[in-house]
């Protein structure tokens, strides 16, 4: 029999045209509807096979093919983002998901008090999926125009050397470490937290991090570890076998937590988070003069106006031209106290 029953569902089960055996839940506990899904499934494989159709392919199987092919590393938010979308998506193919599921997706995130940066990030996601589906799978897939909302300009927030010191002391030490590895290498938080073993190598005073959607570019690059740093990292060994950050034997998931929050309350420094420790980094590069593209290099930007932002807390090399003309303007303009006579 190709319909059953399970608990209240009912699932369609048969040979298709080319020989697989499929298996799968109507989602209704109607069943005159699970008829006409499983006599619709049957005709979409059929002119898959014989007329050269392009497959259609399920939301939920597009996730799992989407994770296991791109195996980010920060999986934990690409798996709470997914969790979050189910209900919107689980049961449908990917050409069904309309502008019209989007828009109620934003709609309700918003509804919910989160930020645009925060529901962008979802919409990311989902594009990264139906993209890929559209280019690469070449599934049955015509992907919505998803446009990303405006986000306030992205502070600059950054602590001074004295402020950094304060907040070291008032962190916890397996929170402290982590925080001074960052302003030592300005490394991301989750580059930070999901550090191995594997990635560091001592004799060359290097980490290495790989291309990802944490990284933010598909580009791996080398971290060149300064004296502190390395004391940082010699202080985990033999911590954890495989994460060089733990907590309690256990490796760091998170760095910008409550406890981080108190510390930086307790230590004086509010409207402060976790990445502006990144932030913080690249100022201080900038004010000892460290040249724009060697900033770029070091921190691992792909784009170049992501390193200029940091370019004004840098004035040094101004200075030399504000007097230039002092001769020429001393004689030919008259003196401030000849203009009040």
């Amino acid at each position: 029999m190709s319909i059953y029953k399970r608990n209240t569902i009912w699932w369609v089960e048969f040979i298709a045209p080319d020989g697989k055996r499929i298996q799968r839940s109507t989602g209704t506990e109607d069943r005159q509807q699970a008829s006409e899904y499983e006599a619709k499934l049957k005709s979409d494989l059929w002119r898959v096979y014989h007329l050269g159709e392009k497959p259609r392919l399920l939301w939920k199987e597009a996730v799992v093919r989407f994770m296991r092919e791109t195996q980010n590393k920060d999986q934990v938010n690409e798996i709470s983002i997914f969790k979050y979308l189910n209900p919107f998506f689980g049961q449908l193919y990917l050409d069904e998901i309309r502008r019209l599921h989007i828009d109620e997706i934003i709609q309700q995130r918003l509804n919910e008090g989160v930020s645009n940066a925060t529901v962008n990030r979802l919409l990311q996601k989902l594009r990264a999926v139906l993209n890929k589906a559209h280019k690469e799978w070449e599934i049955k897939c015509d992907p919505p125009f998803i446009k990303l909302l405006k986000e306030p300009k992205k502070r600059i927030r950054w602590l001074t050397e004295a402020e950094a010191q304060r907040l070291i002391m008032a962190l916890r030490p397996h929170l402290a470490d982590m925080a001074l590895f960052s302003l030592e290498t300005g490394l991301r938080e989750s580059n930070v937290t999901l550090l191995r073993w594997e990635q560091v190598d001592l004799s060359q005073r290097i980490v290495y991090v790989e291309g990802d959607d944490i990284l933010k570019s598909e580009k791996a690059f080398v971290v060149p570890l300064s004296d502190t740093a390395i004391e940082v990292i010699k202080r985990q060994v033999g911590k954890h076998s495989t994460n060089v950050f733990t907590y309690r034997g256990n490796p760091v998931r998170r760095a910008n937590t409550k406890s981080f929050k108190k510390s930086c309350a307790d230590a004086g420094i509010d409207n402060f988070r976790w990445h502006d420790l990144r932030h913080t980094w690249a100022t201080w590069h900038i004010q000892r003069d460290t040249p724009i593209e060697v900033l770029q290099e070091l921190g691992g930007w792909s784009d170049y106006k992501m390193v200029q932002r940091y370019a004004h807390f840098s004035h040094e090399h101004l200075q030399r031209y504000v007097n230039r003309n002092q001769k020429n303007v001393s004689t030919n303009f008259p003196t401030l106290r000849e203009i009040r006579a």
